[in-house]
């Protein structure tokens, strides 16, 4: 146990040691969800821990396609890795997610279906790139794989801003 304590406490220290924590930003996105095939757009805000941690929640919704329609509500850790010094960012991602389905009044095989609504928690991985177009402006590609009942990949691009 002290050990497991000991390695937490160094973690901690190691992650807060880099100078821009707090820094903010915010990305407007759009894209697509592989498994029900819908088109997507969203928001997502990012703080800075530190140089290389960041907490990034973000909300998608979902287009509706054959009467579903979905958002999405997630919470992820970014590992940001400097590809170039000034322009360009790589992070691979880790998270929680909440997927919430809209199931619209439907037929199926001539059977009348009511409306009805699912939520499901889900466990995401993906990673990103990030290019800065100046200080406060920049460019994202996100692709991740939210593994829950609802199985999807979710693929992003955006535009962002800087606090």
């Amino acid at each position: 146990m002290k050990k497991i304590l000991f390695l937490v406490a160094f973690l901690a220290t190691v992650a807060t040691t880099y100078a821009q924590k707090g820094d903010l930003a915010v990305i407007g996105n759009i894209g697509y969800q592989t498994n029900y095939e819908r088109f997507a757009i969203g928001a997502q805000s990012r703080y800075n821990l530190s140089d290389r941690f960041r907490l990034a929640p973000d909300v998608t919704f979902f287009f509706p396609k054959d009467k579903v329609t979905g958002v999405d509500i997630n919470l992820n850790l970014h590992y940001v890795f400097d590809l170039n010094a000034d322009n360009l960012t790589f992070y691979p991602l880790a998270g929680f997610g909440m997927q919430n389905n809209f199931y619209g009044k439907r037929t199926i095989a001539g059977v009348k279906i009511d409306s009805d609504t699912r939520t499901e928690l889900a466990f995401n991985l993906g990673a990103g790139l990030t290019y800065n177009l100046s200080a406060r402006s920049f460019l994202n590609v996100e692709g991740k794989f939210m593994f829950g009942d609802d199985d999807s990949g979710v693929f992003l691009i955006g535009y962002g801003w800087k606090f």
